[in-house]
């Protein structure tokens, strides 16, 4: 187990360039985009690729470093299968379905859905969110979070890493990459990077308790596709601002992720059994 206040002999170099290149990756692909027509143009429409820009950032550190990642593939502690899973999804459901009441004087359903289709929508898309979410995660919690346990403490590695996943966003938020309906650029801008934070401090949670890929993978996906599962299914007037459910739901990711974030002792805990 780690000191309580990391070991600051941990390199800080290697840390800098990770962050860096995947940075300068995702400006530099926002910026293509907006080159390029935009959410609605060729880039645009092939925006997952942003997903695997931390694994590609991750890959170029181990080919020029030899700083890979600290993934054990073969962990998958299975009581943590349901956090992992609906943690997130029923944190922003409680707090965004209220707001959408509260906003649209209703919840605005938009028919009645067939439940076997929506059934394997939730589960279909969860397997694809989550792979491409496997690449995000190999960067951020596999590579990342780590070594600035080395370096920091958990707690404090668990905050940063979330704070500059959330700064990684705000590239594709501004070029509409990262475009939320019924909520402007403007909003998304201050909106979107604090819910991911929330995100990451959940994720980031779960990966010092579990210290697996594919439970952080599985939280990853459950937030992009389960997230805001039931607002698939809703059609609100075009003159109701969602911008206020939006940040709701991330308000309430932040302070669910601060609770579980302030439980972690300060020295990283040792591995959960299997």
């Amino acid at each position: 187990m780690r000191g309580p206040v990391g070991d600051r002999s941990t390199p800080v170099r290697p840390i800098v360039t990770f962050i860096a290149v995947a940075s300068a990756l995702a400006i530099a692909f926002a910026f293509a985009t907006s080159l390029t027509g935009g959410p609605h143009g060729p880039l645009g429409a092939a925006g997952f690729v942003t997903m695997l820009i931390p694994a590609l950032s991750a890959a170029i550190l181990r080919a020029g470093t030899g700083e890979g990642t600290r993934i054990d593939w073969s962990r998958l502690p299975r009581r943590y299968l349901p956090v992992a899973l609906f943690l997130i999804p029923a944190v922003m459901h409680a707090a965004m379905l209220p707001a959408m009441h509260a906003a649209a004087g209703r919840l605005p359903w938009s028919g009645h859905p067939a439940w076997p289709r929506v059934a394997l929508n939730a589960t279909v898309g969860l397997v694809v969110v989550s792979a491409f979410a496997l690449f995000e995660e190999i960067g951020w919690r596999g590579w990342l979070l780590p070594r600035l346990v080395d370096r920091f403490h958990a707690r404090l590695a668990i905050v940063l890493t979330a704070a500059i996943w959330a700064a990684w966003h705000v590239p594709f938020v501004v070029s509409g990459i990262l475009a939320v309906s019924g909520v402007s650029t403007s909003q998304a801008f201050g909106i979107v990077p604090l819910g991911t934070f929330g995100a990451g401090l959940i994720i980031g949670w779960l990966w010092l308790r579990t210290e697996s890929i594919w439970i952080v993978a599985l939280a990853h996906g459950a937030l992009n596709d389960w997230g805001q599962f039931a607002f698939k299914y809703m059609q609100a007037a075009a003159d109701v601002n969602l911008a206020p459910v939006l940040l709701a739901g991330s308000v309430a990711v932040v302070v669910t992720g601060a609770v579980l974030t302030a439980t972690v002792t300060t020295a990283r805990p040792e591995r959960t059994a299997r």
